[in-house]
């Protein structure tokens, strides 16, 4: 559990029970009645601090897209596991908000909770999830791991651990991770993504406009889908096609614009001096004479 919840909640109950005593025992001592109503305000301040330690402030409509999410994340997997769906359902909860440390502590106990395989990997999953949004890749590594081990057909699983290797610095696993969860999914735009974000970044530009073409092909409405595919489009020279992706992505809400637009430019102002290299080095040729 978060220190700071924790130090909230010992402060919230050192409050209800200080007024409590002191309202108790200013009762017995002088028999005045009137001493609990004295005591009711910091009564109901601690009460109202330490209700407010066990909900998030977060509005409806994140509330409803919270839910959402984890309608999707739990599936069907959970109907045998009510117990673990609940603490499930608290961890994903404060995963969703930022709450890591909660989110640990709830997910944690739900792990040990689940019985079943398939629900045991999608708690795995998020306890991975929660450790790589606060850096920590060893325990990432180590859950996104175990989620693949429960449940091998888990694509999602794949696609995360192969995003730990690549910050390892360890490409070879990675690539390994992608293509296992395109074999169990091929319609996995991110492990696509990843891929060709890897291929990029090593200067194969064919290889990796392909598989940019596919992640924008599985996710048409992803922004970063669209320029990631400008940009490698750029890198072969595509003006015209790396343009247009360029614009879907902007008005897809793509952030930092001027950015990847200075990069596409980047690229086709290298290709256009590559050509005139090679134009003012081409050996003339002359036209052989004829004899008469």
């Amino acid at each position: 559990m978060d220190k700071r919840l924790l130090f909230r909640r010992l402060l919230f109950s050192v409050i209800l029970l200080l007024s409590v005593g002191i309202a108790v025992a200013g009762y017995f001592e002088r028999g005045d009645v009137s001493i609990f109503l004295k005591a009711l305000l910091p009564f109901s301040a601690g009460a109202v601090g330490l209700a407010s330690t066990f909900y998030s402030s977060v509005d409806r409509a994140a509330k409803d897209r919270v839910r959402q999410g984890f309608q999707q994340a739990s599936g069907s997997y959970f109907d045998e596991e009510p117990r673990a769906k609940r603490l499930f359902y608290k961890g994903y909860c404060a995963w969703a908000t930022d709450q890591f440390s909660n989110a640990n502590h709830y997910l944690i106990k739900a792990e040990k909770a689940a019985k079943l395989p398939a629900a045991k990997a999608r708690i795995q999953f998020y306890i991975g999830c929660s450790s790589l949004d606060e850096q920590r890749l060893g325990k990432a590594l180590e859950y996104f791991q175990k989620a693949v081990d429960s449940d091998s057909s888990f694509d999602q699983a794949w696609s995360n651990l192969a995003t730990v290797y690549f910050t390892l610095n360890r490409p070879n696993e990675a690539l390994a991770c992608c293509q296992n969860a395109l074999a169990y999914n091929p319609r996995n735009a991110f492990a696509y993504n990843k891929m060709a974000d890897y291929y990029y970044r090593s200067g194969d530009y064919e290889k990796a406009n392909s598989l940019f073409a596919r992640a924008v092909a599985e996710l048409p409405d992803q922004p970063v889908m669209h320029m990631n595919y400008a940009l490698s489009l750029a890198a072969l020279g595509k003006q015209q096609e790396a343009l247009e992706h360029y614009r879907i992505a902007v008005n897809g809400g793509y952030q930092e614009p001027e950015q990847a637009l200075a990069q596409i430019q980047a690229h086709l102002n290298a290709i256009a001096e590559q050509k005139k290299i090679v134009e003012t080095t081409e050996p003339v040729r002359q036209k052989p004479k004829i004899k008469c």
